[in-house]
């Protein structure tokens, strides 16, 4: 059955109804079926086409966030709200430097740590080899923290 759209010509209510052709609905607001026009109405047609928008269904797949976002613009609002950063913003040999970096604090870490054990191999106690090896000085100037974090 098709879907006709009435009005009342009475209390001016639309209606839409299934019905055959020849059917006169009653009007819910008056009770009446006699004053009622059946209006011409295109059909409603759903299309994925018009409604898909530029970067399709779902939106655009951000890589970075693992998700679907509306554009490409949104998805970098977003990540710059995080604090995440381009990596073609970065500085030239960022994450070499950053590695070195990781190298020489885990060399000296290893450092400390030999010391430490060789104290304790030479017959010193535990509590006299720890502040032997990472002394107050070292501990206040920052040292300790640079290298331990």
């Amino acid at each position: 059955m098709p879907l006709y759209t009435y009005t009342c010509d009475l209390c001016f209510t639309t209606d839409e109804y299934f019905c055959d052709v020849d059917a006169r609905p009653i009007c819910p607001k008056c009770q009446t079926n006699l004053h009622q026009n059946r209006k011409l109405s295109v059909p409603n047609t759903h299309s994925s086409w018009h409604s898909t928008g530029k970067y399709g269904a779902n939106g655009y797949w951000s890589q970075a966030l693992g998700r679907f976002v509306d554009s490409p613009a949104q998805a970098q609002k977003e990540l710059e709200s995080k604090g995440f950063v381009c990596e073609a913003d970065l500085p030239k040999h960022h994450v070499e430097d950053k590695m070195q970096q990781a190298q020489d604090r885990l060399q000296q870490q290893t450092q400390y740590e030999n010391k430490y054990k060789s104290l304790v191999a030479q017959g010193v106690s535990k509590e006299d080899a720890v502040s032997q090896t990472w002394t107050a000085s070292d501990a206040l100037s920052g040292k300790l923290d640079t290298i331990y974090k």
